[in-house]
């Protein structure tokens, strides 16, 4: 956590100045593929996302406060012109940048305060969930890729996609499935992901046309049991990053964690209150403080 709390403290200090998420994600010293995953689990916005949002609710407290026009005001947010600035601002709090400051009631938006510690208190003393540890050995895998950018991510229509390859795939070890994360391109501020539906195989005889095939390495996990639906997701994440890794006796490795879809999985309805669904995040153990 204080690593991400870095990256925190560096947006707040060059709000007003042109960084991209690499150098967001530097300041924590996480790869930026990670990072934006952990950042959107605990935050909820994407890094970008969360740029955005508090530029313009730094902005909308200057409209009040500081005798300065709308178009200074826009290119010191890195806007490239008023126009742009104005439809953002209008996204985010319903009216203009001109309306708001003629109309002078901050209490009618809605601000993305600075994310803090504070905000996790809930995930600290309201959730426990204590995962399985183990090593898990090579896994030879067999599946589809598709590339997303993470406001894009839709897992029940990814693995609508996937459903009929179910049972057709050589060499299939069991009906259990895997979602694997995997980085794929960063280019600008733009980081773009590629999630594989994929099932285990025995080997790499027979690949469909189309198919790829991944190979995950002998590697130690931590698993956690999300029950409900796909659309909560978000709020184990949220949990495992935010309460669990930070208080537990182990370090994230940067290596591909993933989902295992089992017998408890509801394909045909994959926001069903019974589902289960396994989380992996690779970790290993905290060496010892002296």
């Amino acid at each position: 956590m204080q690593r991400f709390f870095k990256s925190i403290d560096f947006v707040e200090q060059h709000l007003f100045e042109k960084i991209s998420v690499h150098e967001i994600a530097a300041a924590s010293h996480y790869s930026t593929y990670h990072f934006s995953r952990i950042f959107k689990a605990l935050v909820g916005d994407t890094p970008k996302e969360y740029l955005r949002k508090r530029r313009l609710t730094v902005a909308a407290t200057k409209l009040l406060s500081d005798d300065i026009n709308i178009l200074d005001l826009a290119l010191a947010c890195q806007f490239d012109s008023q126009e742009a600035f104005t439809r953002a601002f209008k996204a985010q709090f319903n009216m203009t940048p001109a309306q708001y400051r003629k109309a002078r009631d901050p209490f009618r938006l809605l601000y993305k305060d600075q994310f803090s510690p504070h905000m996790l208190n809930y995930l600290q003393n309201d959730i426990s969930m204590e995962p399985e540890i183990f090593i898990r050995p090579a896994t030879k895998l067999v599946g589809i890729s598709q590339q997303y950018d993470d406001s894009d991510l839709n897992l029940p229509r990814l693995w609508s996609a996937f459903g009929p390859y179910r049972g057709k795939i050589p060499n299939q070890v069991s009906p259990e499935f895997f979602g694997i994360y995997e980085q794929y391109q960063e280019e600008d501020d733009r980081v773009t992901f590629s999630y594989i539906c994929s099932v285990a195989v025995t080997n790499f005889d027979d690949v469909p046309e189309g198919m790829i095939t991944r190979e995950l390495p002998e590697q130690m996990y931590a698993r956690f049991t999300h029950r409900g639906a796909v659309a909560d997701l978000e709020k184990t994440l949220k949990y495992i990053w935010g309460s669990w890794l930070p208080k537990s006796h182990y370090d994230y490795v940067e290596k591909p964690d993933f989902e295992l879809y089992g017998n408890k999985f509801n394909v045909e309805n994959p926001n069903s209150s019974d589902s289960e669904i396994y989380l992996h995040i690779p970790v290993t153990p905290r060496p010892l403080k002296r």
